[in-house]
């Protein structure tokens, strides 16, 4: 076997090593993001309860309140035997929907009406209209919220409801729309807005539009509310929160948990619990959960 000539360069064994560890670096690179990836869709097909605690001194007694938004009919376990089998363990007084619970231009309510027969054993429910209710009723199903009450809901459209909780009495408002918009059945949100007259009472506001508290919903005389839409921000940045909303745009500021509002109102924004294509306004393209699980929201409001 004949030995390299002087001169010759021998085998690089350096730049082998080298390219021995790129390759085990890229690897386990991969073998991370198929986990992570693993990980997130296990996450996504099952949901999270985040609870929270607000002190009134409009309430004489403790009120817990269930939030759910953005159900989108989505399904944990047979006939979301899971998600109910959760909300009688909490033992709610209150069950809130903030909105998009099923999907427009779908006559199929099943999944939405059944939950809430369900539900309905539970604790009274109250509603607001997100985008999705809204748009069934005005164009596409106009008995939509008739049929909703058949199945134990309150939904309230631009309007005010006192409800006994206990010893205590609070005062639900919710806003229908995106104030720019029109009711489906009397007056737009913005004049009823308008309209809206101080209480001692505990006054809670259920919209689905949380950006609405940047500005138009501001100084209204409004202690809580509980909104959705933002999905969470879809993708979550450590550090930084919620990456895009359909309402806000990048980097927003309402997407999850109690965010208080310039006036003081704590808002209480639901990440959701199902997922949908309107924020890439693309049918049957959704922008998908990253780092942000599906959440069902408990409220506890604390008269001391």
């Amino acid at each position: 076997m004949s030995k390299a000539k002087k001169g010759e360069k021998a085998p690089d064994k350096k730049r082998k090593k080298v390219t021995k560890w790129i390759w085990g670096i890229i690897a386990f690179l991969l073998v991370v993001i198929i986990a992570m990836g693993g990980v997130n869709f296990y996450l996504n097909q099952n949901f999270t309860v985040s609870f929270y605690q607000i002190t009134s001194d409009k309430v004489s007694n403790n009120i817990r309140i269930v939030e759910l938004s953005d159900l989108h009919n989505s399904e944990y376990g047979k006939n979301n035997s899971k998600l109910i089998a959760k909300i009688e363990a909490l033992q709610p007084d209150l069950i809130v929907y903030a909105g998009d619970m099923m999907n427009e231009q779908d006559s199929d309510y099943s999944v939405m009406f059944d939950l809430s027969d369900k539900l309905s054993e539970i604790a009274p429910i109250y509603a607001c209209y997100g985008n999705n209710e809204l748009d069934q009723q005005l164009f596409f199903d106009d008995s939509f919220k008739k049929q909703l009450r058949e199945h134990h809901v309150t939904l309230l459209s631009n309007e005010a409801k006192d409800v006994e909780v206990g010893s205590s009495t609070i005062q639900l408002v919710a806003i229908s729309d995106n104030v720019d918009q029109f009711d489906v059945e009397t007056n737009n949100a913005k004049k009823f807005i308008n309209s809206i007259e101080p209480t001692d009472n505990c006054r809670i506001c259920l919209t689905h539009y949380p950006e609405l508290f940047n500005e138009k919903l501001l100084n209204k005389n409004i202690d809580i509310a509980f909104t959705g839409h933002a999905h969470g921000g879809h993708v979550r940045l450590p550090y930084v929160g919620g990456l895009y909303s359909p309402g806000e745009g990048f980097l927003p500021k309402f997407t999850a948990g109690v965010v208080e509002a310039d006036d003081g109102t704590q808002v209480v924004v639901s990440r959701g619990l199902g997922n949908s294509s309107e924020a890439t306004g693309i049918k049957g393209l959704e922008i998908p959960r990253i780092n942000n699980q599906p959440e069902l929201v408990v409220v506890d409001i604390c008269w001391y």
